[in-house]
């Protein structure tokens, strides 16, 4: 079943990248925030799945080690700068600090995935 668990992971992956895309021209396009806000942190939960609450506890590294898939950690990453952008659109500088520097620590530990779309 290693095969199944993999084909699995990687569609997650390939899903939560089309979300970000997604995720970033809603807010081009003037989407509430909110609800990207909302999405966001859904995309966040399937990509982690069950292990989530743990991985969120811990530091950047030892949450990407810990994950143990390198893309899965790049793509939290890119997530988390989103919460980012988003927090600090609504004025949480702060707390968007916070998750900026979460994101550069899982990207540091992460692998973007290649790209196979064109772009």
């Amino acid at each position: 079943m290693p095969a199944a668990r993999d084909d699995y992971i990687m569609r997650m992956i390939q899903q939560a990248a089309a979300a970000i895309r997604r995720f970033r021209a809603r807010l081009g396009s003037g989407d509430a925030v909110e609800d990207v806000k909302r999405e966001a942190g859904e995309a966040i939960a399937t990509l982690l799945g069950p292990q989530r609450a743990m991985l969120e506890r811990l530091d950047g590294w030892s949450a990407a080690n810990l994950l143990g898939d390198p893309e899965r950690a790049y793509l939290w990453g890119e997530l988390v700068r989103l919460q980012a952008d988003l927090e600090r659109a609504a004025g949480h500088d702060t707390l968007a600090d916070t998750l900026d520097a979460r994101a550069a620590a899982l990207a540091r530990h992460g692998k973007p995935l290649p790209r196979t779309d064109g772009e």
